[in-house]
């Protein structure tokens, strides 16, 4: 039954995800464009008029990132409170399915949008700055071939510099951020779903209860953000004296303490949307 809630779920989400896809790549097709009418050989007021459309477009860009993390963050938020809290939560509570399986479900999904969300912003991300290394190298008056091995050259110095700055590979700091990454959006997501779900305890302002509950949430969030860069501020002033500190080993502890205490507020808010879900429903 879990699948079928699953594809229920992906109905909802694929049309908006589908619009959040088409302005990315709207943005990224505009930023390419003005990149490559990038010239030296122009004149240059025309390569000022390219330089400032450039910094136009990417602004144009930056905020159409924005516009869908932020996009689908609101998506979730308004489809989880429709099916689960309006009207159309009497078909979605009628379904021979538990209150755990339905929000399992949305859960899932929701991250999954969010995580294609991500993967596309760091796939255009990506292009860009291939299209503009490409575009800088035809108009490199050297070897490309040679540039290409200076570049190896150049990239296998700083991966070796890294690991002793850092205390671990490029690859493996990669994997680290990947999995915080992945943990963080599904606790977030929950969280969401969670101050949502708070929300409903004001029945004739639940939208407004909704967004203030995540506000105190967040708040809450802030203080053990402050309180857990304690420890590595002063790790910071201890390293001058410690010629074996690495600055992985003095973030991670503050970003691992930071990432426990979301989740543990998640796990919180897990337990109250089924609460809210099972006890407290009062569909609108």
């Amino acid at each position: 039954m879990l699948g079928k809630l699953l594809k229920y779920e992906w109905k909802g989400y694929r049309f908006p995800l589908l619009i959040m896809l088409i302005v990315l790549a709207g943005t990224t097709a505009l930023t390419c464009g003005v990149i490559l009418t990038i010239n030296p050989k122009y004149d240059e007021t025309i390569t000022g008029y390219s330089v400032m459309a450039l910094v136009l477009s990417i602004l144009l860009y930056y905020f159409g990132i924005i516009g869908c993390t932020l996009g689908t963050t609101l998506i979730i938020a308004i489809r989880f409170y429709k099916t689960c809290y309006t009207d159309q939560g009497y078909l979605t509570h009628t379904l021979p399915v538990s209150a755990k399986q339905i929000l399992n479900a949305k859960i899932i999904m929701s991250l999954v949008t969010y995580l294609l969300i991500l993967l596309a912003i760091a796939a255009t991300v990506f292009f860009i700055i291939q299209v503009g290394l490409h575009h800088i190298m035809s108009l490199a008056p050297y070897d490309y071939e040679e540039f290409r091995r200076e570049f190896s050259r150049e990239m296998a110095y700083i991966a070796r510099d890294f690991k002793e700055e850092f205390g671990l590979s490029i690859g493996m700091y990669i994997v680290y951020l990947v999995i915080y990454c992945v943990i963080g959006c599904a606790a977030n997501i929950i969280i969401v779903l969670g101050c949502v779900s708070l929300g409903q305890l004001y029945a004739k302002h639940r939208i407004v209860g909704a967004i203030a509950a995540y506000f105190v949430v967040q708040f809450i969030q802030q203080i053990f953000g402050y309180i857990f860069t304690i420890p590595m501020y002063s790790k910071m002033l201890r390293a001058e004296y410690n010629d074996d500190a690495t600055v992985f080993g003095i973030m991670s502890p503050t970003m691992n303490l930071t990432l426990l205490s979301v989740v543990v507020i998640a796990v919180a808010m897990y337990f109250v949307n089924l609460h809210m879900m099972t006890k407290k429903l009062n569909l609108e």
